[in-house]
């Protein structure tokens, strides 16, 4: 074969995928519009199988000009209305696109192939003659190399990104394999229709196969919009212009040239790297296309009835990470049809509607990208797994006995662990879902769970947008430095010389550091990697602690000091360092030192991070009975060095550190160019009585969400994060954005309400939000709130008046309960406390549960900042959820929300499980 030849087939084989790209769904379309023929999506199909027969007959592969033909005669008859689709006829017309597929991947051996029972089959159906089962592809056994593929192949991972090299990798049909053994024998065809039996195992062409011809990979090739290709080449136009300027400023010798030059070009390089990685995007959607034949297919197989509702298929990923989810995405989806809807009889006497939904949404989140498959089947029993996990030996009695619902829960995540009773071709080995989580970890994700029993479960995996540029923290340990990826931040602790010794603990010879009211294991970064203590460590240096979060472990890694952040580039690892699991890479920093990256799940696994459940349950066994209920968690930052301002944690999405080169002001207001949009800045400065801000290069930007907008507060300066028990003085400093003032290491501070500091900036903001509510003027929500600090019911009842709510205050519980129980007050909602005298949160909230007369009264716990054990608790008692006292957009949305349910009545969607603050 010559080599226009093999351009030839190349260009086909790319083309002929194209058309079959999205054939299944298309099918199965077709098959559910029934005799309502949808005549352009049949013509549609129509078409690419005729440009791929017409192809294929010109180049000579009569196996697949064949087959198509034989498929094309039959959408013609349904095109025509002389043949109505059902299941049996798009049984057939689904596995010959399936082997069609097989042949094109490997179109230079496809005439060795014998083609004659799939047209036989597709012959029957255009004579309206029942089809029996047959295989997925009718390939001879002796041109297959049949082999049962793993649960999940190992995918790309932060260390491989940079040695991907594209191989040709024939694509197969993707479906539920049995076990090599049980094959089909082709059967007589029968008077009536039967069942559909499921495709036989997958199988590739033997890539071994004398005069192999070589054809241009289908994945070595993406489709690029041109109007980013446009872009592309605006930004090399203006990547010129600015090398010519700086050229010019250093031979010219001046500096001030130089700064402006180097400024312009730092903002088009980075323009340019945001285009570059933009051409890799791929939507999510080319994986998600597949799951409606495998949740009707399987659901077949097993006797279930199901249905998927995709949402999100237009979200855009890297295409490294596209090309990995597949298999774990597939084994989630193959899960919930097998072990979470249950079947119609079950559902029946259950009273469920008899067919089961799935869901599988695709959204970002965070500057990440959240996928979630949630069911409404039968859920995951605690119960079962900790009786199936103690006679396993994966934990003990006590362990069991101790461990709340969740972690129960997660416990299917540990390795070999399967509660199934037989190993089938569908599930029971034990394998499936920790393969899932090691291998979504290993593409810097993380996956968690959450079940209700008879309601069902909602699996949750979040992934970074790409891996081959990670913005990260540059950490100091003794001379080294190294890059920690920020998806694995959550927050950054300081620790003064002074509280060392009475917020760090030992719990079986482990350190862990008391955090809001829990114990954070703690590792130590030189010990992890095996470098030496550095000698010249002063102990009356401050502590700095990152907390860090991988998969369902959390853990605070301590290091000698914290820099910048940086966007890193990931180089691969010599083979040195390929068996050190602390360390995912390696890059290139921009004052020309290597830093080596680090691996928040090895450091995890080889410093044995497993004591999140036992130090905590340590800690309560000898936990001082501190009163918490005025404890707030704040960020300190200012503006000037006499203007001191704070902001609740729990309010607060994320911080970035941006240059004040990026920040734009248009038409008055500030705009910070952010991640290719813009977002709207407010500042202190603006609005209150302060110094102007320093002149600075680089300031923070603490981010926050108003509904569904993101809003900047700037801060030319971060001083701390403090966890302070203290009064508030809401008189001295009140004014609009100032929530009042505390005294903090004998300084003034002035704690900001960000939501009213935003309606004060941008009123238009809130008076849309507010134009969609449409409560009746004579018949107000009325709530019952529960709140014993005198400043925040205070401030929770302004929030209340503002929004036209009529409401009850109450100094601690037991007023509250009283209130309802003996006073008979109606009211819609109850907002409460958690630390209260006389009668906590949780205690109300039990008591409510526990009244016929009020167990359904919709309850929400307010807190300063809720630790997973209180959620935990709170979930257990009845709440419904879970709220910070200072996020006035959160407890409004969720107030409503809540009044919105309890009027329209239940769903048939399953209920959200107990959100937590902030969510």
């Amino acid at each position: 074969m010559t080599i226009e030849d093999e351009e030839l087939v190349g260009e086909f084989v790319v083309e002929s995928n194209e058309h079959l790209a999205d054939i299944e769904n298309q099918l199965l379309q077709i098959e559910q519009a029934g005799a309502n023929i949808d005549a352009d999506l049949v013509n549609k199909v129509f078409r690419g199988i005729h440009s791929i027969k017409g192809a294929a007959g010109f180049l000579g592969f009569t196996a697949i000009k064949e087959l198509a033909h034989s498929l094309e005669n039959v959408l013609n008859k349904i095109r025509s209305n002389e043949l109505v689709p059902d299941s049996n006829n798009t049984n057939v017309m689904l596995r010959a696109g399936d082997t069609l597929r097989v042949l094109i991947n490997d179109a230079a051996n496809s005439n060795n192939v014998d083609v004659s029972e799939q047209i036989n089959h597709l012959n029957q159906v255009l004579d309206g003659n029942a089809v029996g089962a047959a295989p997925a592809a009718e390939v001879p056994v002796e041109q297959l190399e049949v082999a049962e593929a793993p649960v999940v192949e190992e995918p790309a991972t932060v260390t491989e990104v940079a040695e991907v090299e594209v191989v040709d990798s024939p694509e197969v049909v993707e479906e539920y394999t049995p076990t090599p053994e049980q094959s089909y024998e082709p059967e007589p065809v029968p008077a009536a229709p039967v069942s559909y039996t499921p495709p036989a195992p997958t199988s590739t062409i033997d890539t071994g196969a004398a005069n192999k011809t070589t054809v241009t990979p289908v994945d070595s090739s993406i489709r690029v919009s041109v109007n980013v290709l446009d872009h592309l080449m605006n930004l090399a136009g203006e990547l010129v212009l600015s090398r010519n300027q700086l050229m010019q400023a250093v031979a010219s010798q001046e500096r001030m040239g130089l700064d402006a030059a180097a400024a312009d070009l730092d903002q088009v390089t980075s323009s340019l790297q945001e285009a570059i990685m933009q051409t890799r995007m791929q939507p999510i959607g080319t994986v998600f296309g597949k799951f409606p034949r495998i949740v009707r297919d399987l659901s077949g197989q097993l006797g279930k009835q199901c249905k998927i509702e995709i949402e999100g298929k237009e979200v855009e990923v890297d295409k490294t990470i596209v090309e990995a989810i597949g298999d774990p995405l597939t084994h989630l989806i193959r899960n919930s049809v097998d072990h979470g809807v249950e079947t119609p009889e079950v559902r029946s006497r259950n009273r469920k509607p008899v067919e089961g939904s799935i869901w599988l949404r695709a959204f970002h989140k965070a500057g990440k990208v959240c996928i979630e498959i949630q069911d409404d089947g039968a859920g995951i029993d605690p119960a079962k797994l900790r009786k199936k996990a103690m006679e396993k030996g994966v934990i003990s009695a006590d362990r069991a006995e101790a461990m709340s619902d969740r972690e129960a829960v997660r416990l299917i995540f540990h390795p070999g662990f399967s509660t199934a009773e037989k190993v089938s071709d569908v599930s029971g080995r034990g394998v499936g879902m920790d393969v899932v989580r090691t291998n979504i970890e290993k593409l810097g994700g993380a996956v968690d769970v959450d079940s209700e029993v008879g309601v069902g479960t909602n699996i949750r995996v979040t992934l970074p947008l790409t891996l081959a540029i990670i913005p990260s923290m540059i950490v100091k340990c003794g001379r080294d430095q190294f890059a920690l990826p920020q998806a694995n931040i959550a927050e950054l602790v300081r620790l003064r010389p002074g509280e060392v010794a009475s917020r760090i603990d030992r719990v079986k010879s482990a350190e862990v550091l008391r955090l809001r009211g829990a114990l954070l294991p703690l590792v130590r970064l030189d010990e992890s990697l095996g470098l030496p203590r550095n000698k010249s460590e002063n102990s009356n240096a401050p502590m700095n602690i990152i907390v860090v979060e991988t998969g369902q472990v959390r853990y605070g890694l301590i290091v000698d000091g914290i820099h910048d952040s940086e966007e890193i580039v990931v180089k691969p690892l010599g083979m040195h360092l390929k068996g050190e699991n602390c360390l995912a890479g390696a890059t290139i920093l921009g004052n020309g030192r290597v830093a080596l990256i680090l691996d928040a799940a090895g450091i995890a696994s080889k410093s044995g991070v497993q004591l999140t459940h036992d130090s905590n349950e340590a800690h309560e066994a000898h936990k001082e009975s501190v009163e918490q209920n005025h404890t707030q968690t704040l960020l300190l930052f200012s503006s000037d060095p006499a203007d001191l301002f704070a902001v609740p944690m729990g309010v607060v999405a994320r911080i970035e550190r941006v240059k004040t080169a990026n920040i734009d002001r248009v038409g008055g207001q500030e705009l910070l160019q952010y991640r290719g949009t813009s977002l709207p800045l407010i500042s202190v400065e603006s609005q209150l009585k302060v110094n102007a801000r320093p002149d600075v290069d680089r300031l923070y930007v603490i981010v926050f969400t108003i509904g569904e907008r993101e809003v900047g507060l700037v801060a030319p300066k971060l001083d701390d994060i403090r966890e302070l028990s203290c009064d508030i003085d809401d008189e001295t400093f009140k004014e609009p954005g100032v929530a009042g003032s505390l005294v903090i290491d004998d300084r003034v501070t002035r704690l900001l309400d960000v939501f009213e500091l935003a309606e004060v900036t941008h009123p238009q903001w809130f008076t849309e939000s507010r134009e969609d509510v449409s409560e009746p003027e004579d018949n107000p929500p009325r709530i019952l709130l529960a709140e014993d600090s005198s400043f925040f019911r205070r401030q929770v009842a302004g929030f209340f008046k503002n929004e036209g709510f009529e409401t009850y205050e109450y100094e601690d519980g037991l007023e509250a309960w009283n209130a309802l129980s003996q006073d008979g007050v109606e009211v819609d909602l109850v907002v409460t406390d958690i630390e209260m005298p006389n009668m906590d949160g949780f205690q109300l909230c039990q008591n409510i549960r526990n009244t016929g007369s009020l167990q359904h009264l919709p309850t929400i716990a307010l807190t300063s900042l809720s630790s997973e054990s209180d959620v935990m608790h709170g979930q257990q008692v009845g709440f419904n959820d879970y709220q910070v006292k200072m996020h006035r957009e959160n407890l409004i949305r969720s107030i409503r929300n809540l009044l919105a349910a309890s009027k329209g009545g239940k769903k048939n969607k399953p209920r959200r499980k107990l959100a937590t603050a902030g969510s």
